[in-house]
């Protein structure tokens, strides 16, 4: 959903939403225009936290703020975001909730509607359930605060077994990869087949055993190329000083939280002693929050479909934070953003630069400054990426050329590595 710059330049918003979680609430009320008047009516269904409750209600003491608990003998279920600014109305009606799901990882459809008449027959309809809709007070939050906890066992019930429902497609499935000649690929149909989408949530033994193939090669691909990259001028970046964490997991994390398996991907970057120097930084509170994987760092990921070798700054933790922050402050430097921007223009045309979701290719800036706007869109809750993707068929993917291909470009990313990574 494109909605972060319209929600920069918004004079008016009217979110009707069946959950809202605390993180992408406070992502919205940190992007929106500080003079936006903010409509709300939030669902209690699903069940939307008490917190976001009371940060709604903290909110309301400005004028500028209203929100309404919408609650009938049916479900509260809609998405919609309808944005005005400069007397043009922009609508978004689809599937996703005000959550990090909604707005990230989840496969997710809205519509963008900018025909005006449909937009003010948006706003008729939130005008009249608005009206329908109960006061954020201390009294109605205190009740559904008390009734929640049974609600969320019940809730956490439904979504295990939900979760346990296998299901099956029938044998005649048509693989898309049948159709590629992999004799000569680095990278075998059986290691791309790995991470279909049926097999994402899965921790089942053969998903594990399919993903552990995928591993098996990526640790081959490491051993050709590691021991070059004095070769490349790249020696000072290590692989992940944890040996069981040299390539990514092929098992959930948490099974009780899944996160997709949707690729696998080995990475190199600061070194264990410069880990170490963060760790301490934090305290010990935080040092599981400081390891090699909340930095940045250069990889080669591989999906179903695609091979990707990117620069790229962690996401959804305090560790890409010190790199992202590092980054965000050398761009206020303009001799720091005319090297970047001119380093960024010298990249072959298939290599593209992603900021809070939003991917360009880098031939597309046309200054500086137009640069330095785009990478203000930074979100830590998305991956900051600079590189390019590959197709299995290309040829810089075969089992001739995919080591020698994989070190050159991390030369050409290096200077960026060095440019923008923050230093102790």
């Amino acid at each position: 959903m494109e909605i972060e710059p319209l929600l920069k330049n918004a004079d008016e918003s009217w979110f009707a939403v069946a959950l809202i979680k605390d993180k992408t609430f406070e992502y919205i009320q940190n992007t929106i225009n500080e003079s936006c008047i903010q409509h709300y009516i939030v669902g209690i269904d699903l069940p939307t936290p008490p917190s976001v409750l009371h940060s709604m209600q903290a909110k309301q003491e400005k004028k500028s703020f209203e929100c309404a608990i919408y609650k009938s003998d049916f479900n509260f279920h809609p998405k919609v975001y309808l944005i005005k600014s400069n007397d043009e109305y922009v609508a978004f009606v689809g599937s996703a909730n005000l959550t990090d799901g909604g707005f990230e990882n989840n496969v997710e459809l809205n519509y963008k509607i900018s025909n005006q008449a449909d937009c003010l027959h948006i706003l008729n309809w939130f005008n009249s359930l608005f009206k329908d809709g109960y006061p954020l007070t201390d009294e109605n939050i205190d009740e559904y605060e008390s009734q929640l906890e049974s609600i969320k066992e019940t809730e956490k019930e439904l979504k295990r077994k939900r979760k346990s429902i296998v299901l099956k497609k029938t044998h005649s499935t048509v693989n898309p990869l049948d159709a590629i000649d992999f004799s000569d690929r680095f990278f075998k149909k059986e290691h791309h087949w790995a991470f279909r989408r049926e097999l994402w949530y899965s921790d089942s033994e053969e998903a594990v055993d399919e993903r552990e193939l995928a591993r098996s090669k990526c640790i081959e691909l490491h051993e050709i190329v590691f021991p070059r990259f004095k070769d490349y001028g790249i020696q000072i970046l290590e692989p992940n000083p944890m040996s069981d964490h040299l390539i990514s997991m092929i098992r959930l994390i948490d099974p009780s939280k899944p996160r997709a398996i949707n690729a696998m991907w080995l990475s190199y970057g600061k070194n264990v002693n410069e880990i170490k120097e963060y760790q301490k930084l934090v305290g010990p509170d935080q040092k599981a929050k400081q390891t090699f994987i909340h930095h940045a760092r250069l990889q080669i990921r591989i999906d179903v479909r695609n091979i990707g070798i990117w620069l790229l700054f962690a996401k959804e933790n305090e560790g890409g934070l010190f790199d992202r922050e590092f980054f965000k402050g050398q761009m206020r430097d303009r001799t720091f953003r005319d090297k970047f921007y001119q380093m960024i223009k010298s990249l072959p045309n298939e290599y593209f630069i992603s900021v809070g979701g939003v991917n360009e290719f880098c031939n597309k800036f046309t200054s500086p400054e137009v640069l330095h706007n785009f990478t203000k869109k930074d979100n830590n809750q998305m991956y900051f990426i600079i590189g390019r993707d590959y197709e299995i068929q290309n040829d810089e993917m075969s089992e001739t050329n995919m080591p020698s291909e994989m070190l050159t470009v991390f030369k050409l990313l290096f200077p960026f590595y060095e440019m923008m990574r923050h230093r102790i």
